[in-house]
């Protein structure tokens, strides 16, 4: 069992997640979202992360169209659009106890490997082109 500022933490990251779930809905809109969890933050006393975003998801695609700012900034901006049926949304959370910002703790470099969707790949199995 975990208590104090780590169990507020955890706390305010269940909470903010919970809300994002019950937001990203058919027919609201991207400016929605920001707002409850901001709240949500305040009221634990914690802060969430700048530059983290919610993005859709497609078919071997990361990173879709439409994505929400978890915490908007002055040099950060998104367009509005609405939530619409079948899409599917990656939620990221990400609360500190700080100030909000990240910071560079190990310089390791971590690689996402994406598909690039414009290259035809000639593969040898049939298996494998299916």
């Amino acid at each position: 069992p975990i208590s104090g500022r780590a169990a507020d933490l955890l706390a305010c990251t269940n909470y903010c997640f919970e809300a994002a779930l019950r937001l990203i809905r058919p027919g609201n809109h991207v400016r929605d979202v920001s707002g409850p969890l901001q709240k949500i933050a305040e009221s634990f006393g914690c802060t969430l992360v700048e530059g983290v975003m919610t993005h859709n998801m497609k078919q071997f695609v990361i990173d879709g169209n439409k994505c929400v700012l978890n915490r908007p900034a002055a040099d950060q901006r998104v367009d509005d659009a609405e939530f619409v049926e079948n899409e599917v949304y990656a939620i990221d959370i990400v609360v500190s106890t700080g100030d909000g910002k990240a910071r560079v703790v190990d310089e390791k470099q971590t690689t996402v490997f994406k598909r690039a969707l414009n290259v035809e790949y000639s593969l040898k199995l049939k298996s494998s082109r299916t």
